[in-house]
């Protein structure tokens, strides 16, 4: 199975600002988060909030919150 290469970022200012999000080689986890997991990311990156973003192989994909998929 190929490995896929994914950063997670938000975007503030025109730029984007890499954000540390540790996930295993599992490309869904990589895109999907808990809602603890989110609470852990906004708290460390608030910016994030309604801007989080994953880069997979090159394919930037917007990432919603929970409570926006309902």
């Amino acid at each position: 199975m190929k490995k896929n290469e994914i950063l997670h970022f938000y975007k503030a200012g025109g730029v984007n600002h890499f954000i540390n999000v540790s996930t295993d080689d599992n490309l869904f986890a990589a895109v999907t988060f808990t809602d603890l997991e989110l609470a852990q990311i906004f708290k460390k990156y608030p910016l994030a909030k309604d801007n989080l973003f994953a880069l997979v192989d090159g394919v930037e994909i917007k990432l919603r919150d929970q409570a926006d998929a309902q």
